[in-house]
């Protein structure tokens, strides 16, 4: 296995991070002063939300600095998954944030006490709505392309706010335009605690899969690829899992017990190169070369 070093990604996640941080600055700003002004409780549970997502940024930039740093003693495969350990601070920030809403909209859904947006204020919510959109559409694709599970799990978060942020504007059009009783604020508060709270197990389930080892790659496609070298006769016990961006497989590969050590020294490098070529990801083998009846080769 050839030694993986923190990817050069990491500077362009870092990147994302700090612009995706400012924004949502400046999104929950312009929230949590509507929600100030108007007294409604959805628009201030928006702004907080916003919040933190600028908070899971900083928890992500903290992560990718750790992550990024290469192996040691104690760390023989770097230490990547502190990134991963990064998202389920992310999944701690919406719960309590997904609870704190539940609360809210019970202690207001008896009592509500506030003023209606204006027109004025609406338009604010909807541009937040647009630039929140741009925003996480951005994020994911960069995580896409920099295959980092702290800018997926962030734009989730991101995603989530934009779901909130329809909550809130479709609360102020029924009580402003459609004649709805003010509780409908309440409801809509709870239904956003519900949308937050599922972000979070979404989120939970991606990095607990990870930190369990749970398949990276179905066995079937790393079949594929490596029975196209011409070398190879057939491939058995194949495992993958993944650790931060990088994928580690170990498999058993079958090949011509006559094969000379420097010739199955280069098909194992060369089947871990088109793997990496064919899947689009980075992949760290362990190759155990065997004859056809499964005798260990050389």
């Amino acid at each position: 296995m050839q030694e993986v070093l923190p990817s050069e990604n990491t500077k362009g996640v870092q990147t994302v991070l700090v612009i995706v941080l400012l924004c949502n600055l400046l999104v929950s700003v312009i929230k949590i002063a509507v929600g100030l002004m108007t007294g409604m409780q959805s628009v201030i549970a928006d702004g907080c939300h916003s919040i933190t997502d600028g908070f899971s940024n900083v928890v992500g930039l903290i992560g990718i600095r750790i992550a990024r740093k290469p192996g040691d003693a104690d760390h023989a495969y770097g230490h990547a998954r502190y990134e991963t350990l990064a998202s389920l601070a992310i999944v701690a920030l919406l719960f309590y944030l997904g609870i704190s809403v539940f609360e809210r909209s019970f202690e207001n859904l008896s009592n509500p006490d506030f003023r209606v947006l204006s027109g004025v204020e609406l338009s604010l919510i909807f541009a937040t709505l647009a630039f929140n959109i741009f925003v996480a559409f951005v994020e994911q694709l960069a995580g896409r392309r920099f295959a980092s599970s702290i800018l997926t799990a962030d734009a989730r978060h991101t995603f989530s706010d934009i779901y909130v942020t329809c909550g809130v504007l479709a609360s102020a059009v029924l009580i402003k335009y459609m004649g709805f009783p003010a509780w409908t604020d309440s409801v809509i508060s709870f239904f956003i605690g519900l949308v937050i709270l599922k972000a979070a197990y979404e989120i939970f389930h991606v990095a607990a899969d990870e930190l369990t080892d749970h398949i990276a790659i179905a066995p079937e496609r790393i079949a594929e690829v490596v029975l196209s070298d011409p070398d190879v006769l057939g491939i058995h016990k194949i495992r993958s899992r993944r650790s931060g961006d990088v994928i580690y497989a170990d498999f058993h590969v079958q090949c011509d017990p006559e094969m000379k050590l420097k010739d199955v020294h280069a098909m194992t490098h060369r089947i871990e190169a088109r793997l990496n070529e064919c899947l689009g990801r980075r992949i760290s083998c362990v190759i155990h070369t065997e004859d056809e009846k499964g005798r260990a080769s050389h």
